[in-house]
């Protein structure tokens, strides 16, 4: 029998040897790539610069690496990268384009990536009234124009696309020494006249001035130089005239109030520009003047407190007089008789 056919069997046989084909100490089985010995662990990154401008833009994932991140790939962020691919652009800048290279823009705003300022074909204003034109990019006022080019200008606001300032034929002032044109496209007539609409031909006008171009210098059919009509509806009225007083219920006699009618030029009642009297009521013709009055009930003629104020006509009303010094307004005869000392009296205390 063979020696060892009675020994017992080997418990824990030797087992292989680990697989480091790069040799750098780290197994096979363990090393995310066994064909580097420079990497050997995958490590976690949250950020990446691929340019390598120090700028850094969102990417998360994980690298084969050594002891750290290889370059290029970060755990924090740095500043942000608009273009990770370009070391030459980086940031984020607001223009609008400009075509014409004249200095203002047109269009949507945009973010460019450039390396901090705007690229030449970009303007930092979207204003240009003119994109394809570089000597135009500005919206200007004017206020006077000589269309026709014959020297004279009229007076016609609007604006103009211009460059530095406002292309010719176009004026903020009117030009010296320059006379005004009635009609921007026709020289030959040349009479400006100021007029007004008259819608009912009264030969007054109303509303907005116009500049009518005449050859004469008379006003067209359906204007006038005047434009103080207050109802250019109606051909019998153009006047507007103030009144202080009227009077409503015709006794002749005016109540104040203050206004303007439209008038053919007077005024007609019941308004009035001066007052005849103070009516008291101007709805009630009977009714024309305000007095003190005290009753007399003795009917010797002479009243006494206490007084009253009354709307009245011309005459008094019975039982009322205008004298309020009566002693006894029981006794006829007792004013005659009275002190003088107690008349005053009465008279203060009424």
């Amino acid at each position: 029998v063979p020696a060892d056919a009675t020994a017992a069997p080997d418990a824990a046989p030797d087992a292989p040897p680990a697989i480091d084909d790069d040799h750098d100490g780290h197994p096979a089985e363990a090393d995310c790539d066994d064909h580097d010995p420079a990497v050997w662990q995958d490590l976690a990154y949250g950020f990446r610069d691929a340019d390598g401008d120090g700028r850094t833009v969102a990417s998360a994932g994980t690298i084969c690496s050594g002891a750290s991140l290889p370059r290029g790939f970060l755990v924090a962020a740095s500043l942000p990268d608009c273009d990770d691919t370009d070391p030459a652009v980086f940031d984020l800048v607001n223009g609008f384009i400009d075509l014409d290279r004249d200095g203002v823009g047109a269009g949507p705003l945009m973010a460019v990536c450039s390396n901090g300022t705007l690229p030449a074909s970009f303007a930092a204003t979207g204003t240009d009234c003119a994109p394809g034109d570089a000597t135009a990019w500005q919206v200007l006022g004017y206020n006077f124009r000589d269309g026709d080019g014959d020297g004279a200008v009229i007076a016609q606001a609007g604006t103009q696309c211009s460059g530095a300032r406002l292309p010719p034929g176009f004026f903020v002032d009117p030009p010296a020494n320059r006379p005004f044109d009635c009609d921007d496209s026709d020289p030959a007539i040349a009479v400006p006249l100021t007029v007004f609409a008259d819608a009912d031909h009264d030969g007054f006008g109303a509303g907005a001035s116009q500049l009518a171009c005449t050859a004469a210098g008379a006003p067209p059919a359906g204007f006038s130089t005047s434009g103080t009509d207050c109802d250019d509806g109606d051909p019998a009225v153009w006047a507007s005239l103030a009144y202080t007083a009227v009077d409503f219920d015709g006794d002749g006699v005016t109540a104040p109030a203050s206004g303007t009618r439209c008038t053919s030029g007077t005024l007609a009642p019941p308004f009035f520009a001066a007052a005849h009297g103070h009516d008291c009521n101007d709805d009630d013709p009977a009714l024309t003047r305000f007095v003190v009055l005290y009753p007399d009930h003795d009917g010797d003629g002479v009243g006494a407190p206490p007084r009253q104020i009354a709307c009245i006509g011309d005459a008094l009303p019975a039982g009322l007089v205008v004298g309020g010094y009566d002693v006894d307004d029981g006794d006829p005869a007792a004013i005659e008789d009275g002190d003088a000392d107690d008349i005053f009296d009465l008279i203060v205390n009424s």
